[in-house]
């Protein structure tokens, strides 16, 4: 749990060890394979996932197609973020697009933690903001950006990202076809 209090410190803000052992205490780390589907359409699963190795994808389904909507890698987090926030089911799926470890942690511990422990409260503050900073960036470049503007935003956002992400998925992420993808790869 050290080694993962130093990464969120790296990349959120730092925690005081009582916190962390607190938040040991009331969480579960779960090793997953490639393909598991973490949260599932329609169901309750209030939790905050920190992941500490691997990558996820959150998506849709409409038409029996897959729509991607989020990619999450190594030291962020991810909720299916409707369920999360309103307690109602899931809209969407949260699937491991390779073998993960994930910290996961109740809803209900988190807010234990958020009242208990300041510095908790602050983290979680901290990764909304990201999170929302996140979806606003993308209905930006979904709005105003061409696609291959989207592709070049995503590739420097994430730059290993086509080492692990299927090319459907990062298509689907754009909102463009894998065809049209291919074309934009094969221009750069």
């Amino acid at each position: 749990m050290n080694n993962i209090s130093n990464k969120i410190a790296l990349n959120y803000c730092a925690l005081k060890q009582s916190t962390v052992l607190d938040w040991e205490t009331k969480s579960t780390i779960i090793e997953y394979k490639k393909g598991d589907q973490i949260v599932k359409e329609g169901q309750q699963r209030h939790k905050l996932f920190f992941l500490i190795k691997g990558s996820l994808k959150a998506y849709y389904i409409l038409n029996d197609k897959k729509i991607t909507d989020w990619f999450a890698f190594e030291n962020q987090f991810i909720t299916s973020s409707s369920s999360y926030l309103s307690d109602e089911p899931s809209l969407h799926f949260i699937e491991t697009i390779e073998d993960c470890v994930v910290l996961e942690t109740e809803k209900s511990n988190v807010e234990l933690l958020c009242k208990k422990h300041h510095d908790f409260e602050h983290l979680f503050r901290v990764v909304l903001s990201k999170v929302i900073v996140q979806f606003r960036y993308r209905i930006a470049s979904i709005q105003f950006k061409t696609v291959k503007q989207r592709y070049e935003s995503l590739i420097e956002q994430y730059p290993q990202i086509e080492l692990t992400v299927p090319l459907g998925d990062i298509a689907s992420y754009l909102g463009i076809t894998q065809e049209t993808l291919s074309r934009i790869r094969a221009s750069n």
